[in-house]
This record gives structure tokens, C-alpha cells and sequence, in this order.
């Protein structure tokens, strides 16, 4: 995470650089799911948009309509 923050800043942690495009702004702590178990990681934020990691999956947004829809008929089926 640390290689790609830097590229989309535009320097490293830390780093001056007159090619700076961008600042680190702390973290946010995420759970990663794994077979082997659950990791705690912590992605950086930046300021000015966003960064996600490149190994982790982004949410679904069209599984997560199609579930808000579904799951409340199957908590009251019509009759």
C-alpha cells in the first residue's frame, strides 16, 4: 500500500518533493476477510480524494442493490 500511496501522491512518506500532488491524512482501520483468517489493516487516507487498495476487492454496489431488494421479501413473502 505504502508503494501505491506514494505514486498517487507523488512522494513518499514524509518525503518533500516539488512534485507532490498530494497529502497522507492518517488511517482508517478495515477488516480483510481472509481463508486463513481476519487481518486488521490500516489504509491510509488522503486528502484530497480517495485511494483503495489494488488487492482488495471493492464493494459490489450492484450486489449490494440487488440484496436490499431481495432480503427484505424473503423477511415478509406476499402472499
Amino acid at each position: 500500500m505504502d508503494i501505491e500511496v506514494a505514486a498517487v501522491c507523488g512522494a513518499a512518506h514524509g518525503e518533500r518533493s516539488p512534485d507532490r500532488e498530494n497529502q497522507r491524512n492518517g488511517y482508517r482501520p478495515r477488516q480483510w476477510d481472509t481463508r486463513a483468517g481476519t487481518i486488521g489493516l490500516n489504509i491510509p487516507k488522503l486528502r484530497k480524494g480517495s485511494y483503495f487498495p489494488t488487492f482488495l476487492e471493492p464493494r459490489r454496489t450492484a450486489e449490494k442493490a440487488l440484496m436490499a431488494v431481495i432480503h427484505p421479501r424473503r423477511l415478509h413473502p406476499r402472499r
